[in-house]
């Protein structure tokens, strides 16, 4: 026993006089942002001179990988807690296109007051959320199979909404309205949209919630073990609503973000981005199993596959390598977390 004790003391010591520097460098993210500055150095090279060598380099650019990172960022947000609790969500992109739909309908059809629409999109959205935790909660259904049918559902009551007057699905909806259009197109300062600034402000809550509340440690341990969260007395079932709610109104955000963008409500919308978003959480260490990995390295992949979208633009590649990125990242983010998982089971069956 005094052998257990001096060794793990000695553990403690040892943990104690690492570097603050060699601690970030053994973070999930670290690898990231290296990749990051790769990425941003290869396309300042590749950037064809008509565009000058130092295109890649300016400020606008950056506020523009912000802006297009606002979408799939607050979707990134919603399924990477979920993750965290060892759910899923596949409806979380559809329900973005649903609000976007609804907001167009209600907006250009029936009038409705923009701040009317979007609060209506956004409690359609809840209801959804709501649903998908009756669904894993009461009725025990796997969550991927579960909101994988509620996203063919919702595809369907998106071609329902889309039908005109006539009869006629429209599929897209295009509107015109000035005030609903400020929601994605209001300036902070000079170039940074206000839609960009309150995404990084989510990742930024979020991400200390998770890792310092009392809220983020049972969203580990719900990953880590589901038994071992209800033996500690926690109500595992209200968690469980309170992500999926928020997931489908973190996704009802993205949708009406995206059609303020495009004037136009589509049952397709997103159809990519929950994709990028999944593909982001994980990259950025978010376990697929549950109980572990953070925002801040999902923020940093999804700066990492839109810096390369943006570079393959400016450089005159074709943009959909970007997919072919996404895809190939997605995998290598999956066999190094089934490789990272078995590796720990073995420590601690040792």
């Amino acid at each position: 026993m005094k052998k257990e004790n001096t060794a793990a003391l000695n553990s403690d010591t040892e943990f104690a006089k690492v570097s603050p520097v060699k601690r970030i460098i053994r973070t999930k993210a670290f690898p990231l942002f290296v990749l990051l500055l790769v990425v941003i150095a290869v396309f300042a090279v590749l950037s064809p001179m008509r565009t000058g060598m130092q295109a890649f380099f300016r400020i606008k650019t950056l506020w523009r990988i912000l802006q297009d990172i606002a979408v799939p960022g607050f979707l990134t947000i919603g399924i990477g807690l979920l993750i965290v609790s060892g759910n899923i969500d596949l409806s979380a992109s559809t329900v973005g296109s649903m609000a976007g739909v609804l907001c167009a309908v209600t907006i250009s059809w029936y009038n409705f007051h923009p701040v009317v629409a979007v609060l209506f999109a956004l409690g359609i959205a809840a209801v959804v959320g709501l649903i998908n935790g009756v669904l894993v909660n009461e009725l025990g259904q796997p969550p991927f199979i579960a909101t994988m049918a509620m996203s063919t559902i919702l595809l369907a009551v998106c071609q329902i909404i889309a039908t005109d007057k006539t009869g006629q699905i429209v599929g897209m909806v295009s509107f015109n309205n000035k005030v609903y259009e400020k929601i994605a197109a209001t300036k902070l300062v000079g170039d940074i949209n206000v839609v960009s600034a309150l995404m990084v402000l989510a990742f930024l809550v979020y991400g200390l919630a998770l890792a310092k509340t009392k809220f983020g440690r049972t969203l580990y341990l719900m990953g880590a073990n589901r038994t071992a969260t209800n033996l500690a007395g926690i109500n595992a079932k209200a968690v469980t609503y309170f992500v999926f709610i928020n997931c489908s109104m973190l996704a009802a955000i993205s949708g009406i973000i995206n059609s303020s963008r495009t004037k136009a409500g589509s049952s397709m919308a997103l159809s990519t981005q929950q994709f990028a978003g999944m593909t982001a959480a994980i990259l950025g260490g978010i376990s697929f199993g549950g109980g572990s990995g953070g925002l801040g390295g999902a923020f940093l992949g999804l700066l990492v596959i839109n810096t390369f979208n943006m570079g393959m633009t400016s450089s005159g590649g074709s943009p959909y390598l970007t997919p072919v990125l996404s895809g190939g990242l997605l995998l290598a983010a999956l066999t190094f977390d089934f490789f990272s998982t078995r590796a720990q089971n073995k420590r601690v069956g040792a």
